[in-house]
C-alpha cells in the first residue's frame, strides 16, 4: 500500500465551500473528492457525485475522473442510504487504489470520516488544506468579488439616499411618504433590490442605530430618527457566481452631531491608515495596529466598555477586518495575531466607533492586496449625508 497522503474533501458544494472551490461546481447533495497520487509523480483527481448529477458534473466539475457510488461497491455492498453509500464508495475507490493514509480539512463530515477509519484508513488533519488555495484569489475571483462589490455599492447607495430624503415628523422620526422608516423595512427594501440584482442575501443587512449600534452585530430594531447615525452594512452574496460582497457605510437625516462629526473623521483615516499598511508580506497584525494607532491617536479608545461604565462610552470593539471570497468571513483576520498576508488576498476593511448615547460610525471597503500594492474596489464615497 502506497505511504504518500492523498487528500480527500467531502461534503455539499452548496455550503462547504473548501469542496465547491475545488472542484468549480455547486450541488445540493454531497460529494466526495479524491486527490490520488499516481506512481510517476503527480496526482489524478476522482470526484463522486450522486448517480443523476453524473453529466451536469461530466460537463462543469474539475476533476479527471467523475464517478458515483456504484462505481466502487466495497465487498459488503452499499448502504440504502445515499450519504452512506457514498461515504462507503471514497473508501473503497482508496482501498483500490492502495492508499492507507490521507490528508483532510476541518470541513470533512463524521460520516466520511467514520468509513475510511473502518477500513484501516488513517486521517490527518491539514488545517491549511484548501485554506491557501481559497485565500490567494484567481483574476476570475478578482473580478467576481469586484462585481460582487459593485452590486453592494448599488444597494447601499440606494439605502442610503432613502434614510438621508426621508422626512422627520414633530418627534423626529423618519417617514417615506406615510409609512414609518424602521431597520426592519429598510432591511426589507435593502433585500428586495439585491434580489433584483440576482442576489442572495443570506445572513440579512444590518441597519442599526443608537442604542443597539453599541453591538456591533446588532442587525438593528425600531424606527429610525433624524440627527442619529444610521450604520449599513450589506453583505450579499453573487448567485451566478457564489461571491460575496461586503461594505458598510453610515449615513445621518439631517444634521449630524459634533461629536459624530469627529468620530467619522476618526473612522475614515483609520480606513485609509489601515489600506495604506496592507501590503503582501505584513501581517494581519501589523494591519490592525495601524488602526489601532489611528483611532487612538484621534483620541479614541479601543475594547468593549469597562463595567460601570454609561452609554456614553466611544470605543473601537473589533478587528480591522477579515478576507472574503466564497465565504463572507474567511481566512485571515485583520486583527490581533493575524498571520502573514499573501499577494492576491482580498479583504474588507471597516473600522468603526460605538456609543449607545451618541450613535456610531463604520465605513468598510474592499481591497484586493497585489504585488502592485492595495486595490479599493469600492467607489462610493465616505460621507454621513446621501441627499
Amino acid at each position: 500500500m502506497s505511504h504518500i497522503p492523498a487528500f480527500v474533501l467531502g461534503g455539499v458544494p452548496a455550503v462547504n465551500m473548501n469542496v465547491r472551490h475545488r472542484i468549480k461546481f455547486s450541488v445540493g447533495d454531497a460529494v466526495f473528492y479524491l486527490s490520488l497520487p499516481k506512481s510517476g509523480g503527480g496526482s489524478r483527481s476522482v470526484l463522486l457525485v450522486r448517480d443523476i448529477e453524473m453529466d451536469r458534473a461530466r460537463k462543469l466539475a474539475h476533476a479527471d475522473e467523475i464517478g458515483c457510488a456504484a462505481d466502487y461497491v466495497p465487498q459488503g455492498g452499499l448502504s440504502g442510504d445515499r450519504d452512506t453509500a457514498l461515504a462507503q464508495a471514497g473508501a473503497e475507490c482508496l482501498r483500490q487504489n492502495g492508499i492507507n493514509r490521507v490528508r483532510t480539512d476541518s470541513s470533512l463530515p463524521m460520516i466520511f470520516v467514520s468509513h475510511l477509519r473502518d477500513v484501516g484508513i488513517e486521517i490527518e488533519y491539514d488545517p491549511n488544506l484548501a485554506v491557501l488555495d481559497r485565500r490567494t484569489k484567481s483574476d476570475e475571483e478578482l473580478e467576481y468579488l469586484r462585481e460582487a462589490q459593485s452590486v453592494t455599492e448599488e444597494a447601499m447607495e440606494f439605502a442610503c439616499r432613502t434614510i438621508c430624503k426621508a422626512t422627520p415628523d414633530v418627534e423626529g422620526v423618519l417617514h417615506d411618504g406615510d409609512t414609518v422608516l424602521t431597520s426592519e423595512l429598510m432591511r426589507q427594501r435593502i433585500t428586495s433590490f439585491l434580489i433584483a440584482k440576482n442576489c442572495s442575501n443570506h445572513n440579512d443587512s444590518i441597519v442599526v442605530t443608537v442604542p443597539h449600534v453599541a453591538d456591533c452585530h446588532h442587525h438593528g430594531s425600531g424606527p429610525l430618527r433624524t440627527g442619529l447615525p444610521v450604520i449599513v452594512d450589506i453583505f450579499p452574496r453573487m448567485n451566478a457566481t457564489g461571491y460575496w460582497g461586503d461594505c458598510t457605510r453610515t449615513a445621518v437625516n439631517g444634521d449630524p452631531s459634533s461629536q459624530i462629526l469627529k468620530m467619522h473623521e476618526a473612522v475614515v483615516k483609520a480606513k485609509e491608515d489601515a489600506i495604506f499598511s496592507l501590503r503582501v508580506g505584513t501581517t494581519g497584525n501589523a494591519v490592525h495596529q495601524a488602526t489601532v494607532a489611528s483611532i487612538t491617536g484621534s483620541g479614541y479608545l479601543m475594547g468593549l466598555p469597562p463595567k460601570g461604565v454609561g452609554a456614553e462610552f466611544i470605543s473601537m470593539r473589533h478587528g480591522t477586518g477579515h478576507g472574503i471570497g466564497l465565504d463572507v468571513h474567511e481566512p485571515i483576520l485583520l486583527s490581533d495575531g493575524g498571520g502573514k498576508i499573501l499577494n492576491n488576498e482580498v479583504f474588507t476593511v471597516e473600522p468603526g466607533l460605538y456609543s449607545a448615547k451618541f450613535g456610531g460610525v463604520r465605513v468598510e471597503d474592499m481591497v484586493a492586496v497585489t504585488a502592485d500594492g492595495a486595490i479599493n474596489f469600492n467607489r462610493l464615497p465616505n460621507h454621513l449625508d446621501w441627499r
